[in-house]
């Protein structure tokens, strides 16, 4: 026996152990994912709430550290101006001064006194003694010449116009310092007769290098990094050096990043966030970055926190977690299966003895179990079943023979029945008379009749008894029976009703009765006469169009009171006129949405059809009913008697007499 036999013996595809255990897993999967996605979210929540704690606490020390060089570049200057300006320092012992400080600090490049034109002495227009740091030295020059016009830089320029101290955009000061820088310069001024007259400015240059130990310095993770950007969004550090002196905001717009773009412009307006970002460097994950102003010198500084790296341990204990979870979950199903199939296995010998009876084996036994649980009750159950399932169908088969008995009388009665309706209809030049009748069963209680009392009178008539099945037709036939017995040219049609009422009242223990219309024409002269017994009202078609109701003549049906009075009425049919008699099998047709078929739709039949031959409307009625209730079954017998005149061509006339 291999092992995929094995598997199939022990693991039955389909079988309720299998289905039962994956119903059982499935619902400890569903338990499981939402315990799993919850704590997920929560623990992301609560690490991403950490995570921007300690970005806050990391951006703010670096911060305070950024600002302890930046406060001390902007004091020096600022005093030894308020120094020249109040007790009258020269200008040689600020120089000096500025020199000392240049030495001194290690974050300040260089030092300059940058004078207005003529103003150190008439003789100079550009005056600026500048002290800088090299490798290995401190060196000075005088600034200003052609080359190099201090007063439209911007160091020089903007303290001037704004009145106050100024931190100028990161530049590249070629013929100064030669070097990537920051300037810090603060405007002096000299007193004369009471007014403040702008003479030069001081400044303090710091090297974009005196930074880059402390931003690089932050460390977040593995690829986390810091960077600084100026008031205008130039890059003042960055740990791509490439990047260093380009504007910010043309870097993030080529990575097309909407929350980074937006993440960038609030750097530049001074405000502070925590925000999830698409990287600003080609090929970078995203990350989440937190961001906060320089309050001296309004640069922002911001810190990339990488997502991966971020939620990295958060994601190996949910992996180890998910691991776990799924050896346990086929150590559930596997025991789960084999503890169902102990208990199912008594189920399977149950289902192998049903099947066998299933197949007509009725002498197979049954599993015989002594406990008295569920599997031992559905045991003896299932024997019962077979024992009433033999006596059924030796029941069934005895009543099939009775029905097919019955079935095949039927037929044989519809046939009877059939055959007394005539279908020879004449063929003449005065008349054009066709009908049919559509039982709802085998046989039915709706009935249509003609015959000719003598060469020129023509005898037609139309029924429906209430009910169906086999009595409504066989009172149908004796209702035939005693019309064509008692009808005659010697008597009016009512006083026929009349006696025919009688009968069926006298011989009537079920009181079942019958609605009746029967009519006599001359067909040389078209004059007929009718009588109605509570049978549906007939159209008159006349040869010009118009469609009439034949309302004359009614009475109640007959065999419902003995001794009810009846009336004839005459009418005169016009040349091409058509008469049409029918059963309330045709008004009273369902559609699938539980209307009836009604007389408008009747009438509107009848004007489509009204210049054709009487086999052609009957046709044209009865398809359109068949068609109105397609897809229900026949509710009642259907009968169309139509009859055409086709020798006078006066109007028609109705005339009653009772």
């Amino acid at each position: 026996m291999n092992l995929r036999t094995l598997t199939r013996l022990t693991f039955p595809k389909g079988g309720l152990a299998v289905r039962y255990s994956l119903f059982f897993l499935t619902g400890i999967l569903i338990i499981f994912l939402i315990a799993f996605v919850y704590s997920y979210i929560f623990s992301r929540k609560i690490l991403m709430e950490e995570g921007k704690k300690d970005a806050r606490t990391l951006t703010d020390l670096t911060i305070v550290r950024l600002e302890n060089i930046i406060q001390p570049i902007e004091l020096v200057p600022q005093h030894l101006v308020r120094a020249m300006e109040t007790i009258g320092m020269n200008e040689k012992e600020a120089i000096r001064m500025a020199r000392e400080y240049v030495i001194e600090s290690p974050q300040v490049f260089g030092s300059c006194l940058a004078y207005e034109p003529y103003t150190f002495n008439g003789k100079s227009y550009w005056y600026a003694p500048y002290w800088y740091e090299t490798r290995n030295s401190v060196k000075f020059k005088i600034l200003g010449n052609p080359g190099y016009d201090y007063f439209k830089m911007d160091w020089y320029r903007l303290p001037k116009l704004l009145n106050r101290p100024v931190w100028t955009e990161p530049y590249f000061d070629k013929g100064g310092g030669d070097t990537l820088m920051c300037t810090f310069s603060v405007p002096f001024y000299k007193t004369e007769h009471g007014k403040r007259i702008f003479r030069g400015v001081l400044t303090m240059d710091v090297s974009l290098s005196a930074f880059e130990r402390i931003v690089n310095s932050v460390r977040v993770y593995k690829s986390g990094y810091g960077f600084l950007v100026s008031r205008k969004g130039m890059i003042i550090n960055y740990p791509t050096t490439v990047l260093i002196h380009e504007n910010i905001l043309d870097v993030v717009k080529k990575r097309k990043g909407v929350n980074t773009f937006k993440a960038v412009s609030e750097m530049l307006q001074g405000k502070r966030g925590f925000v999830k970002v698409d990287g600003l460097r080609a090929k970078q994950d995203p990350s989440f970055i937190y961001y906060a102003p320089l309050s001296s010198t309004g640069w922002s500084l911001g810190i990339i926190f990488p997502e991966q790296e971020l939620f990295s341990d958060i994601m190996s204990f949910f992996r180890k977690l998910a691991i776990i979870f799924i050896f346990s979950v086929l150590a559930i199903l596997v025991t789960t299966i084999l503890i169902t199939r102990k208990f199912t296995r008594p189920i399977s010998r149950l289902v192998e003895a049903t099947r066998r009876i299933g197949q007509g084996d009725f002498q197979a036994p049954m599993p015989i179990y002594r406990s008295k649980d569920e599997i031992s009750q559905l045991t003896n159950a299932f024997s019962v079943m077979k024992e009433e399932l033999m006596n059924y169908i030796r029941d069934l088969r005895e009543t099939t023979t009775a029905k097919e008995k019955i079935e095949s009388e039927l037929n044989v009665a519809h046939t009877i029945q059939m055959g007394m309706l005539p279908t020879g209809f004449p063929v003449r030049d005065d008349c054009d008379l066709y009908a049919v009748l559509e039982s709802a069963r085998a046989v039915g209680g709706d009935l249509y009749d003609f015959f000719f009392l003598d060469e020129n009178h023509l005898c037609f008539a139309i029924g429906d008894v209430a009910g169906k099945g086999v009595p409504a037709s066989l009172f149908m036939m004796v209702m035939r029976t005693l019309f064509r017995s008692n009808v005659s040219l010697s008597e009016p049609l009512h006083e026929v009703f009349r006696l025919i009422n009688r009968e069926l009242c006298r011989e009537n223990p079920k009181q079942m009765f019958v609605t009746f219309w029967a009519g006599i024409i001359n067909l040389e002269t078209g004059e007929t006469e009718f009588c109605n017994a509570g049978h549906n009202i007939p159209f008159m078609v006349e040869a010009d169009g118009p469609i009439l109701k034949v309302r004359q003549a009614r009475g109640i049906p007959l065999g419902v009171i003995e001794n009810a009075i009846y009336t004839s009425g005459k009418m005169i049919l016009g040349a091409g006129a058509t008469l049409i008699i029918y059963t309330d099998g045709v008004t009273e047709a369902i559609s699938a949405d539980k209307t009836f078929y009604g007389e408008q739709r009747l009438i509107r039949i009848l004007e489509e059809s009204a210049q054709k031959k009487s086999k052609e409307i009957v046709h044209d009625l009865v398809t359109d009913v068949r068609n109105y209730s397609a897809g229900l079954e026949q509710a009642d017998d259907i009968t169309v008697l139509v009859l055409g005149y086709k020798k006078m061509d006066d109007k028609t006339h109705f005339n009653g007499k009772g």
